[in-house]
């Protein structure tokens, strides 16, 4: 397989190059799993998804236009690593390996450590952003367990790494090509272009805190949504920005800012939802997170605000014409990607929720105990939360730069948290 990259990837490469753009999944499984079966099982899911299995080409053409592809001609196996449980935890080695770049020229993006315990073992599985998002990362985990569960599955390989862009549903296309063109695209070219200077950062001392519910407070947390007619992800959301807002509030002002990943999933066709590639983009609301203001009042208006985004398909009109506008006509798109200002770091957090994951309890005579994910590698005074829902039950995570963040700050809004998740179900 070998395909041109569109700019969205194109540009998640070249950040990744300077920053960290890579994230990971923690699964906890029982009993423990024997390093020749997950390499096996590792290999059926990269020749499945072409995507697990690329590395980048830079190409010249005749009319001197750098253009990028990625392939899959020669291509190492995606590594794996196996690592005594009484001699580190998967916290340790995920906060290191989000440090770690991978070299896209070479190949695989993805990477793997086994962490044996007793009983159990702990599969880390480390993604590079521009592969895919966190939803496509569960596919691939949920196809490894089930190679790892049939060693005679057939994997049913798919031909092509797809592409966001091509798979928009038709009625949804035709809407956002009647869309006005955004300024930056009519600007672009009479834009003035200055060499910036390059913000260094030094290697992060991640912190990562976890946390789960149990089914009992997972069923709370829902009925209290639908009591308060909003989602979930509203409700969640608003109990975290007020404790931030608890935190920065009198300093920097009671409007706090919330950042969501969203999957552009649903907008798309139907076979899509089992694809493994980069479906994602981000939207972000900012909510009066005053003190006299309840958790269900700014749940309703996190869910206006972002709901409001997403039935007007903002986000997704957005990355098509980055993707079809973004490089037209540019001969050396790294040079431009060099002199486009950083994005600046304008919210609280980033809330990374995948929802109710299509991940079984049980795969073959594995059982899954948890799965805490997307941890992302948060960078310029990031914080990231990730939360799945597997199998009734919540798994959290929160992480941080201490070198940015102040951890017994962090640790004191995590406290916050779950004090009030305490006392909002009880």
């Amino acid at each position: 397989m070998k395909r041109e990259t569109i700019a969205y990837e194109r540009i998640l490469y070249y950040m990744g190059n300077d920053t960290l753009m890579h994230f990971a999944f923690r699964v906890k499984v029982e009993p423990c799993v024997k390093k020749s079966d997950i390499k096996q099982a590792l290999l059926k899911a990269q020749h499945k998804h072409p995507l697990a299995g690329v590395r980048v080409v830079m190409i010249k053409d005749k009319n001197q236009f750098i253009r990028q592809f990625i392939t899959t001609e020669n291509v190492p196996e995606i590594p794996l690593q196996e690592l005594d449980g009484n001699k580190t935890d998967w916290k340790t080695v995920i906060a290191e390996e989000l440090c770690r770049y991978f070299d896209i020229f070479k190949g695989p993006m993805i990477r793997v450590f086994l962490i044996q315990g007793k009983i159990n073992s702990d599969i880390i599985v480390v993604f590079h952003h521009a592969i895919c998002d966190g939803l496509s990362a569960v596919v691939f985990l949920h196809d490894m367990l089930l190679f790892l569960a049939d060693k005679n599955k057939p994997v049913n390989p798919y031909p092509e790494a797809p592409v966001f862009t091509n798979l928009i549903k038709k009625d949804i296309l035709e809407i956002i090509k009647k869309k006005k063109l955004p300024e930056w695209v009519k600007n672009r070219d009479n834009a003035e272009q200055k060499p910036i200077k390059k913000e260094t950062f030094p290697k992060p001392v991640y912190v990562i805190h976890n946390w789960s519910f149990d089914e009992d407070k997972t069923k709370k947390v829902i009925s209290l949504a639908k009591a308060n007619s909003v989602s979930v992800h509203g409700i969640l959301g608003a109990i975290l920005l007020k404790s931030f807002a608890y935190e920065f509030g009198q300093k920097e002002g009671f409007k706090r800012v919330l950042q969501s990943p969203i999957s552009f999933k649903p907008f798309l066709v139907d076979e899509a939802k089992n694809y493994f590639g980069l479906f994602n983009g981000i939207i972000t609301a900012e909510i009066d997170c005053s003190p006299k203001r309840t958790i269900s009042e700014i749940a309703s208006d996190i869910n206006k605000k972002l709901k409001g985004q997403l039935e007007k398909y903002d986000p997704l009109i957005g990355y098509y014409f980055f993707n079809t506008h973004m490089l037209e006509g540019v001969k050396d798109p790294e040079s431009l990607f060099s002199k486009r200002q950083g994005m600046p770091m304008d919210y609280d957090f980033s809330f990374s929720n995948l929802g109710v994951i299509q991940m079984q309890k049980k795969y073959g005579k594995y059982e899954v105990e948890n799965v805490y994910g997307p941890i992302f590698s948060a960078i310029r005074n990031e914080r990231v939360i990730g939360l799945t829902t597997h199998q009734g039950r919540m798994f959290f995570t929160c992480i941080y730069d201490k070198n940015g963040f102040d951890h017994t700050i962090g640790s004191r809004i995590i406290k916050r948290v779950l004090d009030s998740f305490q006392d909002i179900i009880k």
